[in-house]
């Protein structure tokens, strides 16, 4: 797989374009759990998400930490369809901080459903954000499948560390 060079920006604009996402956690039981969730902001050069304190997601990141997503948006020529896969570690911003404030603001100026919801109280209690560290993973295309004769008009998969 070729390794370039991928920003965190570049990441967060690719999650913006497909819009919805799909988290896996390890769920209390030990199983994986799998949820659509949504890409918020970037703040200090990492992803942030939210979640509900009362949540089985946050209770799950809570007890263990990592995480993979995925994300892909189909486009009507199949073959053109990227997606990205990373795994991560959540980490939860501290609640009395300013930068968790700071990332609840921005959160709730992105997205109406997250303003709503906790009515634009960057300060609701049951409100939590997390970011991701140390992500590992990779753009690929649906169209470069491992086994098959490679074709220049797929796009090569590209590897990322960050």
């Amino acid at each position: 797989m070729e390794e370039t060079h991928i920003t965190i920006n570049d990441i967060a604009s690719y999650l913006d374009g497909v819009g919805l996402q799909y988290m896996a956690t390890v769920g209390l039981d030990g199983k994986p759990k799998v949820r659509p969730v949504q890409y918020m902001v970037v703040r200090g050069g990492r992803l942030w998400f939210c979640t509900n304190k009362e949540k089985a997601m946050y209770a799950e990141m809570q007890k263990s930490p990592f995480v993979e997503l995925c994300g892909s948006r189909l486009q009507e020529n199949e073959i053109e369809t990227a997606w990205i896969r990373f795994s991560a570690e959540a980490v939860f911003a501290d609640d009395a901080g300013d930068e968790a404030r700071e990332v609840k603001k921005a959160i709730m100026e992105k997205s109406a459903i997250v303003r709503e919801l906790y009515g634009n109280n960057p300060d609701h209690p049951l409100l939590a954000v997390f970011c991701l560290k140390n992500l590992q993973g990779s753009l690929n295309n649906l169209g470069h499948v491992k086994g098959l004769a490679e074709r220049a008009d797929f796009a090569k998969p590209v590897a990322f560390s960050l």
